[in-house]
């Protein structure tokens, strides 16, 4: 087993999830440096935030709800730190909560341990014990 490979796809998994956890925090007005309030233009069902972009990036329904709830978690963690150390803890916590979901799907795919048979994180060519 190369471990050296797993170490490396880890880190490089971990990075990207980061990467893109951000990535939609920031479209949601939520940045390392503030929350965001949603556009004027923004009514109860649809919110807008300003992404710098021509268009700026819209909300509804479950969205907003999902948006206010990590805006909540940040602001209850910045009362025991700065916002900026709150933003990054509550940022990793997801990355680790993702990273470990995809991680036990796939030991349950390659262990036939899901009910349905049906894979997702890969074909059934690839092989039941091939990570």
């Amino acid at each position: 087993m190369n471990k050296t490979a797993i170490k490396n796809f880890a880190i490089w998994a971990r990075n990207k999830l980061i990467a893109d956890i951000t990535y939609k925090a920031g479209l949601l007005g939520i940045t390392e440096k503030a929350i965001k309030s949603p556009l004027p233009q923004s009514t109860k069902d649809v919110h807008f935030f300003g992404i710098g972009t021509k268009e700026p990036y819209s909300i509804s329904g479950i969205e907003i709800k999902q948006r206010e709830a990590l805006a909540t978690v940040i602001r209850n963690k910045e009362q025991q730190a700065d916002y900026s150390t709150a933003y990054k803890a509550v940022i990793e916590e997801v990355d680790y909560t993702w990273f470990n979901r995809l991680i036990a799907v796939r030991f349950m795919e390659v262990n036939d341990y899901l009910t349905s048979r049906v894979r997702v994180l890969s074909s059934e060519s690839t092989g039941s014990r091939t990570w």
